[in-house]
């Protein structure tokens, strides 16, 4: 539930697809070390991590794996965040040159790809929320790379969307599974071509049209 706080084991199991080394005692360490601080005014002394809570620490064990920095550089970073500070930019080697920017990856089709930080900004949705639909193999990279298709940002911020109307997060499987059997039907359509030479792109995006103009129609009268 978005905003609700949420017990260790509960951030421990959130965050284990990206991280599955984490424990207890990992959390407490940074916790000891003032890098993280979740509220311990329970009658039962237990820790609560709110949403912000969570996404402290993911930034803390992001900058250790992604750029190696000590934590004290990384206090530092999280102090600046704190005072609405633009965060200093710190990289293994301060000495060495910024890299030349470089086009977008692309992946099949020529699609641009995008990282995992362009999906969150793009579609607004939070830290956890993503970490949830990726554990949920709702929301998943490219194979074979870290990297997201356009798909991913139409999906995370549906599901930010959706979770403003009272739509748990888990909910989302069954549209994931009514997009399957659109799949396979739209699949079996193009077998007829693919026997041949390769179905041609204005039947591939005819079929798409099609497709979900039919599910728009079945949907409304659903509702309706």
């Amino acid at each position: 539930m978005p905003g609700a706080a949420r017990t260790i084991g509960r951030v421990l199991e959130m965050i284990r697809p990206e991280f599955p080394d984490i424990s207890v005692s990992k959390l407490r360490y940074l916790e000891t070390e003032g890098l993280i601080a979740p509220d311990r005014q329970q009658p039962s002394g237990y820790r609560r991590f709110s949403q912000e809570d969570v996404d402290r620490l993911l930034y803390v064990l992001r900058a250790q794996r992604d750029r190696y920095l000590p934590l004290k550089v990384i206090r530092e970073e999280l102090e600046a965040l704190d005072r609405g500070e633009q965060v200093p930019t710190h990289t293994p080697d301060e000495e060495e040159p910024a890299p030349e920017p470089r086009q977008a990856p692309r992946g099949h089709g020529g699609q641009s790809l995008m990282t995992r930080r362009q999906v969150l900004d793009e579609s607004g949705l939070g830290e956890a929320a993503l970490i949830q639909l990726e554990r949920l193999r709702i929301i998943q990279p490219r194979r074979g790379s870290q990297l997201y298709g356009q798909e991913a940002v139409a999906i995370a911020a549906s599901a930010r969307r959706l979770a403003n109307y009272g739509v748990d997060l888990r909910q989302m499987r069954v549209l994931q599974q009514a997009a399957t059997m659109e799949a396979a039907l739209v699949e079996q359509a193009l077998e007829q071509y693919r026997r041949r030479t390769g179905p041609p792109p204005e039947v591939v995006a005819d079929l798409y049209r099609v497709v979900m103009q039919a599910h728009a129609g079945l949907l409304h009268g659903q509702i309706h």
